[in-house]
């Protein structure tokens, strides 16, 4: 009979037996008196564990054992009580969100601790479960010490369900806490394009200090430039940011006095992205038309693939494209089929920075064959939110060519190298608005002398964005 008993009492163990009782069902003062037994033999033996089960069964099937029930308390009282929410919290650490999810729920049965609710609809979130999440979270964003943080994540769970002005309204709401304000004001800015459609316009102006790319000796002379740039992209996303997607896009880069360098253009773009809570990925066409000083320049036709994942907090990611070029006669031997890769990785330097490492590897197959070259290298993207509205930016990037045949025209296999820097600089001025300040700079090396040039590139400019 003991056995027996205890044998019930393992497969059935509550999860908190000191929480409170209630009745299992009509009284049964028998299998009270039955259970109360093993509780008594099992705490004699030492197994206090059985033993408050035990009583806390007989206390369950009947009420007026008052015996049972000051027995429970006693051990309740003298013996330290399992934290539920402790144990989902370290639970949640370790990357169990099912067994901190069942911890939460047992915390709540006992408290009504936002807080509690806040940690749950997390998990929900991070399993890709916004219909659970939605309702804890809201009943976190009641109370004023986790409104922002529950602020901030119904922003992400209303951007995964396409409701990009709802979403950027929420990031808004918790910005307002100098911790979340440099993660929240990005996604209040991502949010607001990526909604079914959005259009950006942008005007730039600058100076160029090298445009024909002169060599450092010798001629042709280096000429600089004032240079301004005028833009827009339209995106429409008929079912969201998950599923297809359409782009427009055209730009037009003048010279101040320089015009045979002038440059404008356009991209159609059609693809389809796919959002899962583990992982994501796109695929895209594109075709671009480019003008130079004019004339008809090129038409290129471009496939890419990219997809994308985050594991812990680091994002790894990968691309690939495959663009079919055509250049204009004059210069068609620069025709042919250019195959990129890339790898690449981006995590978080404290709390208000993230750093991004990338190593690409690209082959140019061109018409001509002393124009065909493969080249590799690393860059790097540095992000600082400095302040809710201002961001500071830092990118450095080193590519190395190696052309495929000797060139009889120069006397050399080439071989260049090219060291690119560039500092960037974003203010908020109100929503949907941004101004920048920017400064490029690239330096060529080259076993040709020719080819050895550098150019500094200073930008001004402001950038709107329209989201419903």
């Amino acid at each position: 009979m003991i056995a027996a008993v205890v044998t019930s009492l393992l497969l059935g163990a509550a999860a908190d037996p000191c929480a409170p009782v209630e009745p299992a069902g009509p009284a049964d003062a028998a299998a009270a008196a039955a259970y109360r037994s093993v509780a008594e033999a099992e705490a004699a033996s030492g197994s206090r564990d059985t033993a408050v089960l035990a009583y806390r069964h007989a206390a369950e099937l009947d009420p007026a054992d008052r015996s049972s029930r000051d027995a429970l308390g006693r051990y309740c009282r003298d013996a330290p009580h399992p934290d539920p929410f402790r144990d989902g919290m370290a639970r949640m650490d370790a990357g169990d969100r099912r067994g901190a999810i069942a911890a939460f729920r047992a915390a709540r049965a006992r408290s009504d601790d936002p807080t509690i609710a806040l940690m749950e609809g997390i998990c929900h979130y991070e399993l890709g479960e916004d219909r659970e999440a939605e309702p804890l979270l809201r009943a976190a964003e009641r109370s004023p010490d986790d409104a922002d943080v529950a602020s901030l994540y119904l922003g992400l769970v209303a951007l995964r369900g396409g409701e990009a002005a709802k979403a950027a309204a929420l990031f808004d709401a918790a910005s307002a806490t100098p911790g979340l304000a440099p993660v929240a004001a990005d996604l209040a800015r991502f949010a607001r394009t990526d909604g079914r459609w959005a259009l950006t316009i942008f005007a730039d102006s600058g100076f160029d200090s090298n445009v024909n790319l002169a060599p450092l000796q010798g001629t042709p002379s280096r000429e600089g430039d004032g240079v301004y740039a005028l833009g827009a992209t339209g995106l429409f996303r008929p079912r969201g940011p998950d599923g297809p997607y359409f782009r427009a896009q055209g730009l037009l880069n003048q010279q101040f006095h320089l015009s045979a360098y002038d440059v404008a253009g356009g991209d159609l773009a059609g693809g389809w992205q796919v959002l899962t809570a583990r992982w994501s990925a796109l695929a895209e066409y594109d075709l671009g038309y480019r003008t130079f000083g004019g004339s008809p320049f090129l038409t290129s036709n471009r496939l890419l693939a990219s997809a994308w994942t985050a594991v812990g907090g680091v994002t790894l990611g990968a691309s690939y494209l495959a663009r079919f070029e055509s250049y204009a006669s004059g210069f068609s031997p620069f025709s042919g089929t250019v195959q990129a890769g890339e790898l690449r990785t981006s995590f978080g330097v404290g709390s208000r920075a993230r750093l991004a490492l990338a190593y690409g590897l690209a082959r140019d197959a061109a018409r001509l064959s002393i124009l065909s070259y493969v080249e590799q290298g690393p860059r790097a993207e540095l992000r600082v939110a400095m302040s809710r509205r201002v961001r500071l930016g830092v990118d450095l990037a080193g590519t190395f060519r190696a052309y495929d045949v000797f060139d009889p025209s120069l006397g050399a296999l080439r071989r260049d190298t090219y060291l690119d820097a560039g500092a960037l600089a974003e203010w908020d001025l109100r929503p949907g608005w941004t101004a920048h300040a920017g400064l490029r700079g690239r330096q060529a090396l080259s076993n040709v002398a020719g080819f050895e040039y550098g150019k500094l590139v200073p930008t001004i400019g402001v950038a709107y964005t329209f989201s419903p």
